[in-house]
């Protein structure tokens, strides 16, 4: 291979690495805002709070954008430049957060892949080693077919689609603590009226499952399968599951109403930013929610349980709590005895007829169905932007 073309891989391989970064913070824009937020506290610039969204978006797309202008090779030598300050800027950042260790994520690829401090480090230095290789000295770099500037330019529309579809709507795969098909239990705190004896063991033998006391399990020719409790502190692979807290109007903890029968939990991180015409949604959902069997709860962050219309349904919880629940203001989640099943966004929320829909279905089929539209669309939208840098 001549050195033009090991040049052009190494390009290549750069902007893979920064296409999928990239796509994955722009899949989800509000919680790489929260990771801009926490670097933002770590440099003591916390007053600028405001302006981590904006930026989390603004990086996100530099970085995809800088992805596809490295695959696409269009204009090379500043595309060139372009990467190698962000790769710097990059390597430069992970290394202060090496040294100094605080307790964040670097955010590199969003909730996705969690990176330790020399993780990250050495995955930019790499980068970086790749990035000189490829470009430096930024001459002689090569010349673009006219055709991938289309390419590029289709490119860069679908990126901003992307972006406005995971505002709008949801992220298309949850890589959350509250991703669908997550078992959720009681708080620590809110544990105080366990009773032990309401303990349950199931096991399963010979393809059938049976319930057992602690004081009476069954022989080795059992097979455990889970705990069930009011406290449901382990999910069916044994990890500890995932609790969501929240209290009342009294500031006790009333976890335990998330995990009875099927429930329906409206979200509301950012209670100024509701405004009367969601709220007047809200309060629909509300009404179709109980019309069809489910036990709504409308949890809002950091004001006291008073919203006219649904007082007695209202419950207090943490910020970044319901952030992580539900990416968007006012949204909906689906949990099923204490599994969550499904979301909505806030202008999508189910009506009646949709909850009488889906309350009929089997819950499994739901989540499955559910979860499998939105890898779908993520690997069909991945496939679409090969197939534009390959065919076009």
């Amino acid at each position: 291979m001549k050195l033009s073309g090991l040049r052009r891989v190494f390009a290549v391989l750069v902007g893979l690495v920064l296409l999928a970064g990239g796509l994955l913070k722009l899949n989800d824009p509000v919680g790489a805002g929260l990771v801009v937020a926490e670097y933002l506290k770590w440099m003591h610039l916390g007053f600028l709070r405001s302006l981590a969204e904006p930026l989390a978006v603004f990086f996100a797309l530099l970085e995809a954008g800088t992805g596809g202008a490295l695959l696409t090779g269009v204009w090379r030598r500043a595309v060139a430049i372009i990467a190698s300050i962000l790769l710097g800027f990059f390597t430069l950042l992970t290394l202060a957060l090496l040294i100094s260790n605080p307790d964040m994520d670097c955010g590199c690829f969003g909730e996705a892949i969690h990176l330790s401090h020399l993780q990250s480090f050495l995955k930019n230095v790499v980068l970086l080693a790749l990035c000189a290789a490829a470009f430096i000295p930024y001459r002689n770099l090569g010349e673009t077919p006219r055709r991938k500037y289309v390419t590029f330019g289709i490119i860069a529309v679908s990126l901003v689609a992307a972006l406005l579809w995971s505002y709008l709507r949801l992220p298309s795969v949850d890589f959350t603590a509250f991703a669908p098909n997550t078992e959720l239990s009681v708080s620590p705190a809110s544990d105080r009226e366990f009773d032990s004896s309401q303990v349950s063991y199931i096991y399963e033998k010979d393809g059938q499952t049976a319930s057992f006391p602690l004081d009476a399990l069954p022989d080795s020719t059992w097979t455990f399968v889970r705990v069930d409790s009011p406290v449901r502190g382990e999910t069916l692979s044994g990890e500890p599951a995932v609790s969501l807290s929240f209290t009342d109007r009294a500031g006790e903890y009333r976890d335990e109403l998330a995990l009875r029968g099927r429930v329906l939990v409206i979200s509301v991180y950012n209670p100024s930013g509701l405004g009367e015409r969601r709220a007047a949604r809200i309060r629909e959902t509300v009404e179709a929610a109980e019309a069809n069997g489910f036990t709504p709860l409308v949890l809002i962050a950091g004001v006291s349980p008073d919203v006219a219309g649904f007082e007695d349904k209202v419950y207090t919880a943490d910020y970044k709590t319901l952030l992580t629940l539900n990416r968007s203001n006012g949204g909906a989640v689906w949990i099923d005895d204490g599994t969550i099943i499904r979301k909505w966004s806030a202008v999508d929320l189910p009506d009646v007829q949709e909850l009488r829909r889906l309350a009929q279905k089997d819950t499994l089929e739901i989540t499955v169905s559910y979860l499998n539209r939105g890898r779908i669309l993520a690997q069909g939208f991945g496939l679409y932007l090969l197939a534009l840098l390959i065919f076009i």
